[in-house]
């Protein structure tokens, strides 16, 4: 379930980013509390689908989906933003700021995930951990 999880968490997220960009029909945020309000509706769209797996999904899957998720905001940002620079999270100098915040909150989901999946397999598997 948890390879699940991290296949559907991709999914989601940039299905979410390319129906974003497509409902914006015209819409551009330009100030600078327009564009942190548009980040954070993102995050509280993530928040909700998180609530919603870890109700009525197994916790290996919400595992799999939080590690995922925390790869997207963590990876993505390092590679894509700084390293080859191709986009920002915003257009104005609050990503100077965003970005390295949700570097550390990618890292933190990364880190809880796998903590708890591992957590999980031990203590399923009779002390046999991933067995």
């Amino acid at each position: 379930m948890r390879i699940l999880g991290a296949i559907t968490a991709f999914f989601v997220t940039d299905f979410f980013f390319h129906l974003i960009d497509a409902l914006a029909m015209g819409l551009k945020a330009e100030t600078q509390a327009q564009r942190i309000g548009a980040v954070f509706l993102g995050l509280l769209v993530l928040l909700i689908l998180m609530a919603v797996f870890y109700r009525f999904f197994s916790r290996s899957f919400f595992n799999g989906f939080t590690v995922a998720a925390g790869l997207f905001l963590s990876f993505d940002i390092v590679v894509f933003h700084w390293i080859f620079q191709l986009h920002r999270i915003t257009n104005g100098p609050e990503a100077n700021w965003l970005e390295p915040l949700f570097v550390v909150f990618g890292s933190f989901f990364v880190w809880f995930g796998i903590k708890k999946e591992r957590s999980a397999g031990v203590s399923n598997h009779n002390g046999m951990p991933f067995t």
